[in-house]
């Protein structure tokens, strides 16, 4: 295990992971002081690095990642020159990772498919960081069966149940590698953000009784989800962990409603809530937020991964439940948000193991 960086191999070449390759160069230039956690484990953001790299399109298989994170359909601005970085991206298994909507976008490249195994042992990789499209349940679970093969800990971008998988988790722990998942929490996502509201009008008093997030975006996640399987899911795993925020029903719905390709990968997030206050008076909230898509999920991720090196030095196997908890949708165990944030912030000062 490499003693002074983070390896990790990506699958999925998208904007998710051209923001986190972004996001690498650009704080090995940037001070990261102004960041919650500038440092975790000893780790800063530059001490990640990318040794594998998988997708399945043509334009990024066979590309040095650098050139790749660029390729269409990615529609991530550019946000820092990346230097060559020798790795060349491989082509990944297809499976379900494409959808009816999205196959129009992606050109699946003729290479021979890569054996994964192999080329995660020779990489040297200590982490496999799942970022393919939502919906992509049958991908996720190989890629999780390769990770295993090759003894490496795994992230889940995800909401294909990974960390809810009795199987996979037994089999983890008797490789005794770390899991983190299930569906990334971004920085500024829909979901953390109209969590903190419930939560704080809970908190006052206020009775809850309707509020929907909804958004659209112009990145191929978004396309993916106008299929009505994968939407339902991605739907399914952001009610799911709102309704988790309050102690009593409320009538909720939350989801991506429609894909614009001008957007690239802006994301335009509509927050509604209705609740009753003092006296039964009527408690209306109304707001619109427009974030970077990719920046906002690689926020995220560069503390999980620094996170995951943790708990591979530290022997953690299985679902790493705090971490999970802070960063994720629908982790294997639900906690509130702050209690999330605490017992993130208790692993990453080793006063927990998980």
């Amino acid at each position: 295990m490499s003693e002074n960086k983070v390896k990790i191999a990506i699958v999925g070449v998208g904007n998710l992971s051209s923001a986190l390759v972004q996001s690498i160069e650009y704080y090995r230039h940037n001070s990261a002081d102004d960041l919650m956690h500038p440092r975790i484990g000893g780790f800063d953001i530059s001490d990640i690095e990318v040794v594998a790299a998988y997708d399945i399109d043509e334009r990024k298989v066979g590309k040095d990642l650098a050139e790749a994170i660029f390729a269409k359909p990615n529609n991530k601005h550019k946000v820092i020159d990346v230097p060559t970085t020798g790795v060349i991206v491989e082509k990944a298994p297809v499976l379900d990772g494409v959808s009816s909507y999205s196959a129009a976008e992606v050109i699946i490249s003729d290479a021979t498919e890569v054996n994964m195994i192999e080329s995660i042992k020779k990489s040297g990789a200590e982490l496999m960081v799942i970022n393919v499209p939502s919906g992509s349940d049958e991908l996720v679970t190989h890629c999780a069966n390769v990770a295993l093969e090759a003894e490496v800990g795994v992230i889940n971008s995800t909401p294909a149940p990974l960390v809810r998988n009795t199987e996979l988790v037994r089999k983890f722990k008797d490789k005794r590698l770390p899991m983190f998942g299930d569906d990334l929490q971004s920085q500024t996502g829909g979901t953390v953000f109209h969590k903190g509201l419930l939560e704080v009008l809970n908190e006052q008093g206020v009775k809850l009784i309707d509020t929907y997030s909804l958004d659209v975006s112009g990145g191929l996640e978004g396309l993916n989800t106008l299929d009505y399987e994968r939407r339902s899911k991605k739907r399914g795993s952001k009610e799911e962990s709102l309704k988790r925020t309050l102690p009593y029903d409320v009538n909720i719905a939350s989801g991506t409603t429609d894909y614009l390709d001008f957007l690239g990968s802006t994301r335009l997030g509509h927050w509604w809530i209705y609740g009753k206050g003092f006296m039964g008076h009527n408690i209306k909230i109304d707001i619109r937020m427009e974030t970077d898509d990719g920046s906002s999920g690689a926020a995220s991720l560069v503390d999980i991964i620094r996170a995951g090196k943790m708990a591979l030095g530290r022997g953690v196997s299985g679902p790493v439940f705090s971490v999970c908890s802070h960063g994720f949708k629908i982790p294997p165990e639900y906690h509130s948000r702050l209690d999330s944030l605490k017992g993130f912030k208790e692993f990453i000062t080793a006063k927990r193991d998980a």
